[in-house]
């Protein structure tokens, strides 16, 4: 987790700490924020820090988790998907308990992993309806998920769903995209610099140790699982969310 970057991902990373950004995204602890995470992973990987900060301030804060993230490891030859799913269900609570968010704030849709680009227009519409249903209950002021082109196709199709479920709603938070897949090919991020009205950065170096046990606490994604010997997210990925430092695009 604290592998240096290649020279080449540095350097394209830099694009995005040299940008110019607000001095913080403040706490808001008067404000409900959603976060909402394709996977079990993405929230804390793009936000883990902010959450922290917010639940330190005392704001309110949801987490939804649209899949069920049953597909990171397909063709296993022990690991079925069901145990998987249960697997990184327990992982995300553990990971939230660590950052002091409150395992009755959780929501699993469990959405079946590698569907969400893939869905037929119906099931997509129960999808839609789901998420419209969840906003409507919990009225965020702020919603926090995945850039809208993260460059992972469950991440980008939840974009759109999230979308459609605002409309449906009738709601109209603030949006606030972070990297994910994009972290790991910066060149995603040209479009969202030049096009965000608001680039919020997030300084939490002095609480990075509780993120890393937060992402530690993802064992499924950070650990091999035999007989398989590398894990399903590399050491050299992990940094890009270690740093001290989340970004957050407003558009």
């Amino acid at each position: 987790m604290g592998q240096a970057l290649s020279a080449p991902r540095a350097q394209r990373w830099r694009t995005l700490r040299a940008a110019p950004a607000q001095p913080t995204l403040r706490d808001g602890s008067n404000r409900v924020a959603l976060v909402i995470a394709p996977h079990q992973d993405d929230e804390t990987l793009g936000c883990g820090g902010l959450l922290l900060q917010k639940r330190q301030a005392g704001a309110p804060v949801r987490i939804v988790y649209i899949t069920d993230g049953s597909a990171s490891h397909r063709g296993h030859p022990t690991l079925t998907p069901a145990a998987l799913a249960a697997l990184r269900q327990g992982e995300a609570r553990q990971a939230m308990h660590l950052l002091g968010v409150e395992e009755t704030t959780l929501i699993f849709l469990g959405i079946g992993d590698g569907t969400l680009a893939h869905l037929d227009l119906p099931t997509a519409a129960e999808v839609v309806e789901k998420i419209a249903g969840l906003l409507r209950q919990v009225r965020p002021d702020e919603i926090f998920l995945p850039l809208r082109d993260d460059g992972s196709s469950e991440h980008d199709a939840s974009f759109v769903l999230v979308q459609r479920a605002l409309a449906l709603a009738g709601l109209h938070p603030r949006l606030f995209e972070f990297p994910v897949w994009a972290a790991w090919n910066p060149l995603r991020l040209f479009r969202p610099l030049g096009t965000s009205r608001n680039v919020w950065r997030v300084d939490y170096r002095e609480h990075a140790g509780l993120k890393r046990q937060a992402i530690g606490a993802y064992g499924s994604q950070t650990e091999p699982i035999a007989p398989w010997e590398k894990p399903a997210l590399s050491s050299e990925f992990l940094s890009y969310f270690c740093t001290g430092r989340e970004y957050f695009f407003e558009r």
